[in-house]
């Protein structure tokens, strides 16, 4: 799956938190060892909910609180603007690379596209599609990003290292590994927790001082990452079978205060924080696992659904708690998957 999903794409990688085709070169930052994968998922069974047909192989997914989703596609690379209520597409928005993870600066947006083949970052509006800002020269290969609580866009750099550091749409510094291959990052406040998928590390940086405060080594190897609360974070341990809860104290520091059991390569993460609930998106089964996170330090899974073909991503609704999850397979199965909240397990 994920050679001829990237054999058709742009000079990079493919899934989120994750490798990629390409590898350092610089001897500051060399690629010692695979990074993290989702599995190659078999054909999905029988998706629970509406699976509606999306072209581009949707990767990154976001939905804001008017309702309007966004998914980052490539071959034509950009975002897909729709009704996350039914899949109906709104627009598309051209980008000059292909993004993949997506994540939303405020409730509504917008929404923050980092492009891994232009290394750029792109602010889009839900609203219209419009792009709002372009920052340029975003390290090389922008994996993720996340806007910390006063403003400041944290993204990782992964084909570089470390962190970028952005606000109104230009660069304002950068920090050297760090994380050897950075991949997904998670907001908490002023701080931006940046998974290592070469590794086990979790790095915390300061967006206000433009800072790294802290470090830990946590699970085997990192993939996506994602805000349980506002000071814990979730990170899908890919090659450990697992869901890492993480909490970052005042000072920035961070420590593992939880595990959850998560077969089959991990990967997708998204938060119902209204319900309390972490979803979690199993690549070799075609699972997603639904987690009460009402007390991080002792999560209890609530079950399993079948989902479309390489359920990559997954978002929340926040109006109805209903799931989005995409079907990120480059063929026939190519897809969003709409699951009403009246249909997962409820605790």
């Amino acid at each position: 799956m994920r050679a001829r999903l990237w054999a058709v794409a742009t000079a990079c990688v493919l899934v989120t938190g994750c490798s990629g085709a390409e590898s350092p070169t610089e001897p500051s930052t060399p690629a010692t060892t695979p990074a993290a994968e989702p599995a190659q998922a078999p054909d999905s069974a029988d998706p629970i909910g509406t699976v509606v047909p999306f072209s581009g192989a949707p990767e990154g997914v976001v939905v804001g609180t008017s309702g309007i989703a966004a998914a980052a596609v490539r071959e034509p690379d950009g975002l897909v603007l729709f009704d996350a209520a039914t899949g109906v597409v709104r627009q598309m928005v051209s980008t000059t690379g292909a993004p993949r993870h997506l994540s939303l600066a405020g409730p509504d947006g917008p929404v923050l596209a980092p492009l891994e083949g232009s290394d750029e970052l792109v602010e889009v509006s839900l609203a219209d599609g419009a792009i709002l800002s372009t920052a340029t020269g975003v390290g090389r290969q922008p994996h993720d990003a996340v806007s910390t609580s006063d403003g400041t866009i944290v993204a990782t750099n992964e084909m570089g290292g470390g962190v970028i550091f952005l606000r109104d749409g230009s660069v304002l510094s950068e920090l050297p590994p760090g994380p050897v291959q950075p991949g997904g990052v998670a907001a908490l406040g002023r701080y931006a927790a940046v998974a290592d998928v070469q590794g086990n590390g979790v790095w915390v940086y300061d967006g206000t001082t433009q800072q790294e405060v802290g470090q830990a080594p946590i699970g085997v190897k990192l993939t996506h990452a994602v805000t349980v609360n506002e000071s814990t974070a979730g990170f899908a341990d890919t090659d450990g079978g697992a869901v890492l809860l993480a909490s970052v104290d005042d000072a920035g520091g961070i420590r593992q205060i939880a595990s959850i059991d998560a077969p089959g390569n991990p990967y997708g993460l998204a938060v119902d924080p209204d319900r309390q609930l972490l979803y979690v998106t199993l690549t070799a089964s075609n699972l997603l696992r639904v987690v009460d996170v009402a007390d991080p330090a002792a999560p209890r899974i609530l079950g399993d659904v079948p989902t479309v073909t390489q359920a990559n991503s997954v978002a929340v609704d926040p109006r109805t708690g209903d799931v989005l999850v995409t079907g990120s397979d480059p063929g026939a199965a190519s897809s969003i998957q709409i699951i009403p909240r009246a249909l997962l397990p409820a605790g």
